[in-house]
């Protein structure tokens, strides 16, 4: 095992040549003398080991990096080495796909048992850097299928040959163990020759094989919040939240394409586009510089800048909770007439499924009556229940109603949005909490968000009422709101930044419901 410190000052400590198993690194850094206190621990709870078929590939990088990476028109190592690096991506279907596998292993007779359904498990123990949603290398990742990758490396690097993949090395920092794949052209056997060839053992760490990679994780969580258990009378797998949760070391491979020195790995403008995502910073980070966006707003602006004529939203990536938690979702627009819901309705399926008339919500034409329309937006199954507006005299019907329109709808989340116009504020704000808590219960809050609306008013305009609105809507704040949306309701402003924003927060919310 030898030691040294990477360009960022960490210590690293790695064993050349090899993918090691945990069991192994542990030997191996006993038999050098190194004490790693994460490594080293015992009793922790029981894990599930399963085996992911990914064919995604991760690259993040810092707001300052971005932009020559927009200029070079793709990957370069950032130091001038040789190497560039990417990391295996787990998404929700390639997790799921695990969660089956691992089942089956585990139960292999379970169909002989009646009504044998799985619940979800495998995401609550998927919680390491490797499967999380924020990043501890800057606040971009671009996720390309590994085919892509591979296809432009063989035509830029290997004259058309097939890359040769080889087992470079296994790191373990303090809590981190990285398994790195070398990925060379054939040109450059001779410098890499010393290296195996990539496994396909069925107990390796991780093999090449039919397209994708097949990585086999002992350590997922890093802090172990739950404890597997098996359900043998049911052939079911569950996690059970564990009693003194410990930490662990966490694994993840990562892929080096070796490119020559200050050498650029190219991909189109359209592909750089549309395979990147803003990610939150994790709490743990190592890149991040000044010039990094503070926030979404500021990351759409600057990717804004880099690529002018891109159409779509600059989408931020989203928990695998969200995923299995919140797979489809409904949306209860409420609040009082003449706040726009029908347009925001409208605006958010980006068609017209609500009547309006005269610049205003239809007036329900005398009846209490729901109005329900779907749509299949961001790969989101959507459905928006439109209901009347509040009404000072009391109207039990009004509620009944709502109710039966949620019931009878796909079942999926709800979510209240309050919906406030931004300009005039008419809103009583006492009469809408009664209204909210005598409609939905007094727990109404937890799932309810505020949705300003607007028809092409200036950001300055916007600033200025959003304030105002804060300030008088501070007792619904003080209930626990706080989360918002702004929404154009123009018919003619096509935006879909703003409806993805609005489900991303949507989705958020109902997260924190499970």
């Amino acid at each position: 095992m030898q030691t040294e410190r990477n360009r960022r000052g960490f210590k690293q400590h790695f064993v050349e040549r090899q993918h090691l198993k945990l069991s192994d690194l542990k030997t191996e850094a006993e038999n050098a003398g190194l004490t790693n206190k994460y490594l080293n621990k015992t009793n922790i709870p029981e894990y599930p080991k399963p085996e992911f078929h990914t064919s995604l590939l991760k690259h993040e990088t810092t707001g300052s990096a971005l932009g020559g990476i927009r200029k070079d028109g793709g990957f370069r190592n950032p130091y001038g080495g040789p190497l560039i690096w990417w990391s295996l991506a787990v998404g929700p279907e390639e997790l799921k796909d695990a969660e089956v596998r691992l089942v089956e292993k585990t139960f292999p007779d379970r169909m002989e048992v009646e009504d044998p359904e799985q619940q979800s498990f495998l995401w609550r123990f998927a919680t390491s850097p490797a499967f999380v949603e924020t990043s501890r290398l800057g606040t971009y990742r671009f996720t390309f299928p590994l085919e892509e990758v591979l296809t432009a490396y063989k035509d830029q690097f290997c004259l058309g040959a097939q890359p040769i993949m080889r087992m470079y090395r296994t790191v373990l920092y303090s809590q981190e163990v990285m398994h790195v794949v070398l990925v060379h052209s054939p040109t450059s056997e001779k410098e890499y020759s010393q290296y195996p060839f990539l496994s396909d053992r069925p107990d390796a760490v991780c093999v090449y094989r039919d397209g994708h990679f097949i990585w086999r994780p002992e350590a997922m969580c890093g802090t172990h919040w739950y404890e597997l258990i098996y359900r043998h009378k049911t052939r079911q797998l569950e996690a059970w939240s564990a009693s003194s949760p410990p930490f662990y070391v966490w694994d993840h491979v990562a892929v080096a394409l070796h490119v020559g020195q200050n050498q650029v790995l190219k991909f189109n403008v359209d592909q750089l586009r549309n395979n990147l995502k803003f990610c939150q910073q994790d709490a743990v980070n190592y890149g991040q510089t000044s010039e990094d966006p503070d926030g979404s707003d500021d990351a759409k602006m600057v990717v804004k800048r880099l690529w002018p004529g891109w159409s779509g939203p600059l989408e931020m990536e989203s928990s695998l909770k969200q995923h299995f938690t919140v797979t489809g979702v409904q949306l209860v627009l409420v609040g009082w007439p003449g706040v726009d819901k029908s347009f925001s309705g409208n605006t958010i399926l980006g068609r017209n499924a609500f009547r309006t008339s005269g610049g205003a919500a239809s007036p329900p034409s005398g009846r209490t009556r729901c109005c329900l329309q779907r749509g299949n937006i961001f790969n989101t199954e959507v459905t928006i229940i439109n209901t009347p507006g509040f009404s000072r005299t009391s109207n039990p019907e009004g509620r009944k109603e709502i109710f039966r329109c949620i019931n009878l709808s796909t079942p999926a989340t709800h979510a209240i949005l309050l919906v406030i116009r931004l300009r005039f504020i008419t809103t009583d704000v006492e009469e809408t909490v009664k209204q909210m808590e005598e409609m939905f219960g007094e727990n109404v809050w937890s799932r309810t968000m505020i949705l300003f609306t607007h028809q092409d008013q200036a950001e300055p305009d916007i600033q200025r009422h959003l304030q105002q609105c804060k300030a008088e809507l501070k007792e619904l704040f003080f209930k626990g709101v706080d989360t918002y949306q702004v929404l154009n309701n123009n018919p003619g402003h096509k935006d879909s930044q703003q409806v993805w924003d609005l489900l991303h927060k949507v989705a958020k919310l109902l997260s924190k419901l499970k």
